[in-house]
């Protein structure tokens, strides 16, 4: 059974509409069948207005008609066996955490906490790993939940962007680099929107390169963005992670695992139309 995407294409008009500041009467009034444009943002579908209205918010038409039918999903994606993902809950939303450890030196390094950090507890005993570093993908409460009982356990320091900044954790410098063994190097990269701090972690040194995300960039979605910093964080995302290879893997707070070029063909906020 295949994962659920994070965001269905309501979810995405949604945002789009938010970011862009749209002011949906305005959009709907004139255009198109007026009651089947207000009818979208209820959640019912009338796809000959939905690619019509996805010009209006910047958005891939194609995209996100193939969305409505269940025709995008990037399926199941394989991972190094020295990498792993964790799923908790939060008020009933799925949130992800990773663990990524070396061969070399037994050396671990976890992206995040989700809600319960015993199964990441239980992966180091079973390796016989060394947690090293704790790395925040940004600070709201679904990704943090676990900060101060996982340092407790296990001694390591969490970093986070100064923008950011929650309790036992510490600032981040810019542009920052973490050498966990001769091969694997951990770059972090400001992809700030969903929140003002947001960090991707790409590692490289691995294969395939992956990138750690949180909340930037979902598959065939993004995070919530405010209208403040929608078009910054749009290139951002761009730039520092659209920009990786594209069989770089995207692992983000929610939703399945994606790649770069997935995202790059189907995601109706980026799409080249």
């Amino acid at each position: 059974m295949k994962e659920p995407l994070e965001d269905n294409w309501h979810d995405i008009i949604s945002k789009a509409a938010h970011g862009l500041q749209v002011d949906v009467t305005a959009l709907t009034k004139g255009h198109w069948n007026e009651k089947n444009a207000r009818e979208l943002f209820e959640g019912i579908c009338h796809p000959a207005t939905l690619a019509a209205m996805a010009s209006a918010l910047h958005l891939d038409g194609n995209s996100l008609l193939a969305m409505t039918i269940n025709h995008y999903h990037p399926g199941t994606i394989p991972t190094p066996k020295n990498f792993k993902r964790f799923t908790t809950s939060y008020h009933g939303i799925k949130v992800h955490s990773y663990l990524l450890w070396s061969h070399e030196n037994q050396k671990a390094v976890a992206f995040d906490t989700g809600t319960d950090v015993a199964p990441l507890l239980e992966t180091l005993e079973q390796y016989q790993l060394q947690l090293n570093t704790i790395f925040l993908t940004h600070g709201h409460g679904d990704h943090v939940a676990q900060l101060q009982k996982l340092i407790d356990v296990t001694g390591a320091p969490a970093w986070i962007d100064q923008h950011d900044l929650i309790a036992h954790a510490q600032a981040l410098s810019p542009n920052y680099r973490y050498q966990l063994d001769s091969a694997i190097t951990i770059e972090a990269r400001s992809t700030p929107g969903h929140s003002l701090g947001g960090t991707t972690y790409v590692i490289h040194g691995i294969s395939p390169t992956i990138a750690i995300v949180g909340d930037a960039i979902f598959a065939g979605s993004i995070g919530g963005i405010p209208p403040s910093s929608y078009q910054a964080a749009l290139k951002a995302i761009q730039e520092k992670i659209l920009s990786l290879h594209e069989e770089t893997i995207i692992a983000p707070g929610h939703g399945p695992l994606t790649t770069v070029g997935d995202e790059k063909r189907y995601n109706p906020f980026f799409v080249q139309k």
